[in-house]
C-alpha cells in the first residue's frame, strides 16, 4: 500500500514514461551507451558468446515429410519402449547395418534375397539398376544424419536396399505362401516370429519405395500383395494376428 502525500499524489511512485535529465540548466537528454566497448573480454569468451549464433543457426528445420531416423534419447531412457526399437535377430536398412550383435543377419538377408530373386524371375541387375535410378529421392526418406556414411557412397546403399528389400519382400511372402522352395532356407519357426517382429520396429524401416521398385516387374505382384497383407494383419488388426505375440 503506497502512503499519500499532500495534495493527493503518491510518494515513491515511478513513472513508467520517464526521461533521464542531466542536472544542468539545459535539461539536454543523456543517452545511455549500452554496448560497454570499454570492457575488454577474452578469445574464449568471445566464442562462447558465438557459440550463441551457432546455437540459433543450427535449429532443425521443420519438417512436414516424416523420415527414417532413429528413436530420440528421451525415449531410449523408457524401458517400456525398448520392444518397438530393440532388434532380435535382423536388420533392416542403414540404421543398424554395422550392428556387431546382429552380424549373422547378414547371410540371413543374403539368402532370403537370393531366394526372392529367384522366385520372381527378373534379372538380379534390372531390379538393382531400378534401385540405383531412384537412389536421390530414396535417400530423401531418411534424416540427412542417419546417412552420413553413405553421403558419397550411393553403390554400397543401394546394395543394401536390394538385399535387405528383397530379404524383407521373401520373409513376408513365406508367411502366407506354402511354396515348397521356401523350405530350402531352414528357418525355424521361433526364428520367424522374432524375424517378423523385427520388421516393424521404429529403427528398421526401408523406404516403400524400394518394395515397389523391387516388386514392379515379374512376378513381383503376388508379394506386394503379401506386403499389404501383413500390414493388414500387423498394424491394423493386430488382435486378430496371434502369431506375433511373443
Amino acid at each position: 500500500m503506497s502512503s499519500m502525500e499532500e495534495g493527493g499524489s503518491a510518494a515513491g511512485a515511478v513513472s513508467t514514461n520517464q526521461t533521464i535529465i542531466d542536472n544542468n540548466t539545459n535539461n539536454d537528454y543523456v543517452g545511455i551507451d549500452m554496448w560497454f566497448t570499454d570492457v575488454p573480454l577474452s578469445d574464449g569468451e568471445v566464442a562462447k558468446l558465438q557459440s550463441l549464433d551457432k546455437a540459433f543457426g543450427g535449429q532443425p528445420t521443420l519438417r512436414y515429410k516424416p523420415l527414417i531416423q532413429k528413436v530420440p534419447s528421451t525415449l531410449l531412457r523408457n524401458e517400456d519402449f525398448k520392444k518397438y526399437f530393440k532388434l532380435k535377430v535382423i536388420s533392416i536398412g542403414p540404421l543398424h547395418h554395422d550392428d556387431l550383435t546382429l552380424r549373422e543377419s547378414k547371410g540371413l538377408n543374403l539368402k532370403l534375397a537370393a531366394h526372392f530373386v529367384k522366385k520372381i524371375g527378373v534379372d538380379k541387375k534390372s531390379l538393382y539398376r531400378k534401385i540405383k535410378k531412384e537412389m536421390d529421392s530414396l535417400k530423401e526418406c531418411y534424416d540427412p544424419q542417419e546417412l552420413e556414411k553413405y553421403r558419397d557412397d550411393n553403390e554400397e546403399l543401394a546394395w543394401m536396399f536390394i538385399v535387405d528389400g528383397c530379404a524383407n519382400l521373401q520373409a513376408v511372402d513365406m508367411r502366407y505362401d506354402n511354396d515348397d522352395d521356401d523350405g530350402n532356407l531352414l528357418i525355424k519357426n521361433d526364428l520367424l516370429t522374432f524375424l517378423y517382429s523385427d520388421l516393424f520396429l521404429l529403427e528398421n524401416q526401408l523406404p516403400f519405395r524400394v518394395l515397389e521398385l523391387l516388386t514392379s516387374l515379374g512376378d513381383g505382384k503376388m508379394f506386394m500383395n503379401a506386403i499389404r497383407r501383413f500390414i493388414d494383419d500387423t498394424v491394423i488388426n493386430p488382435a486378430e494376428n496371434r502369431l506375433l505375440v511373443l
